[in-house]
């Protein structure tokens, strides 16, 4: 058994003095990063190390070795073809949140005033429906909680939960050109 052990050692030893620096030159040529070549090599000499019985099968080891870097650059270089795609949707999004900031502050001609800010809010309350607007009122303007507005109106905290959900929805809707600007007054 010890002697076997010896064997395999001694028979990938050669394997690995010969062919490491021939696949790490081939690995470096298309992967360009050292580092990564040598990872790549590396982790095939350790699957041939817990492979050692299969690798008695091939004919031609130059030709599986190669054909095995070929294979292990092409999934690494897909890898960072998608990593690269990814980062460059990332800022091409970036791109166009600053483009789209850009564009909501030039639209903005001159500071908007606090009356000019509660008159656009005070419109916008004014488009919802009459329910939606009644609860918003006493939430914000009283600051009645839902179950105080449900008892007030007579109506399940659901329906309030639901109509002020709607109502915030519809105002951000309807004053998003003019959302951070409010933020900024409110």
């Amino acid at each position: 058994m010890l002697r076997e052990q010896e064997n395999k050692d001694a028979v990938f030893s050669e394997m690995y003095v010969r062919y490491y620096p021939k696949l790490l030159r081939f690995s470096k040529f298309y992967v360009l990063s050292e580092e990564d070549s040598e990872n790549i090599i590396q982790d095939i000499f350790t699957e041939m190390w817990t492979q050692m019985e299969l690798l008695k099968g091939i004919r031609n080891m130059d030709a599986y070795l190669f054909a095995l870097v070929k294979n292990r650059c092409i999934d690494y270089l897909r890898n960072q073809v998608a990593i690269y795609e990814k980062k460059r949707n990332l800022q091409d999004v970036t791109g166009k949140e600053l483009e789209f900031k850009l564009y909501s502050l030039q639209q903005v001609d001159e500071m908007l005033f606090v009356d000019d800010v509660e008159k656009l809010l005070q419109s916008a309350i004014n488009k919802l429906p009459k329910r939606c607007r009644e609860v918003f009122l006493l939430s914000r303007s009283e600051g009645l909680k839902n179950r105080e507005i449900s008892e007030r109106l007579q109506i399940s905290v659901s329906t309030v939960e639901n109509q002020m959900t709607i109502a915030i929805r519809k105002l951000k809707s309807e004053l998003k050109d003019y959302l951070p600007v409010l933020l900024f007054f409110i």
